[in-house]
């Protein structure tokens, strides 16, 4: 009797099942970890191009801004009342980018008789760098002062007349006289224009539709610079009389007689 209770203990005991997960539970949840790990990935990618899409657009224009201050801050010292001052803009195409080559030029005279001496010359010029695939603008100075006088004052005249790089990656420069709301891409007449219009570009060529190379026009940087900005400017004063019913509908401007202000409303409460 004991042992026919022992066996069916023994038929209707349950199988115990061990912890923890299966092979198949485990497969399950390393492919879903590795989905979410790749989908956040593949976000993080996408962000830090957006990211260095827009460093490189900010740093191509902080560096055209740049360039055009420098080149502005030479033309209102050299170009300044009290110097026999000259301005020279000579533009061209190299191997496909716009370069161009601007000289500012100052004299004063001594001796008996005067004669002429440069007393300042700075020349900003683009030229092509087959390494850089684009341009690179270099500048030079030269003449009676010195920039700095720790670098430049042991310096022979040969060595100041040395082109420096400034800037390379350009796509685009070109340099403009402003005459008479009219621009021209060469000045070498002895009298200085009104104005000079720089135009700057490190943004990278575009196909067009006719298959040319070109950068942009909204991604040039240009900034017009005023030559003698102390020179009188002559004008004529014209009085004109302004009706003041010009900016009102039509029916309340017939209402109105001409020449009289519109009535202001009365806000105050009754």
């Amino acid at each position: 009797m004991l042992l026919q209770l022992t066996t069916m203990q023994c038929l209707n005991r349950q199988p115990v099942r061990p912890g923890g997960f299966s092979l198949v539970e485990m497969l399950v949840v390393v492919a879903l970890a590795a989905m979410i790990l790749i989908g956040a990935l593949g976000v993080y990618q996408r962000l830090r191009a957006d990211a260095s899409v827009l460093n490189d657009r900010l740093d191509e224009r902080r560096l055209a801004e740049e360039v055009l201050q420098r080149i502005a801050e030479d033309i209102d010292r050299i170009a300044a009342p009290g110097f026999d001052a000259s301005v020279q803009i000579r533009n061209k195409i190299d191997n496909g980018f716009a370069s161009a080559q601007l000289t500012l030029e100052s004299k004063f005279y001594t001796g008996q008789p005067p004669q002429p001496r440069i007393f300042e010359r700075v020349i900003w010029q683009t030229a092509y760098d087959m390494a850089e695939g684009g341009l690179i603008l270099y500048r030079m100075h030269t003449g009676l002062t010195v920039e700095d006088k720790v670098l430049e004052e042991n310096k022979t005249s040969a060595e100041r007349n040395l082109f420096i790089p400034t800037a390379s990656g350009l796509t685009f420069f070109k340099v403009e006289a402003v005459q008479e709301q009219q621009t021209a891409a060469a000045w070498t007449t002895p009298d200085l224009p009104k104005g000079i219009r720089i135009s700057v570009s490190f943004a990278p060529l575009e196909e067009g539709p006719d298959g040319r190379w070109y950068v942009p026009e909204e991604k040039i940087l240009q900034r017009t610079v005023a030559v003698n900005r102390l020179r009188p400017i002559a004008y004529r004063f014209r009085p004109k009389v302004l009706d003041v019913n010009d900016f009102l509908p039509p029916e309340e401007s017939a209402v109105q007689e001409p020449n009289q202000s519109p009535t202001r409303p009365n806000n105050t409460r009754k």
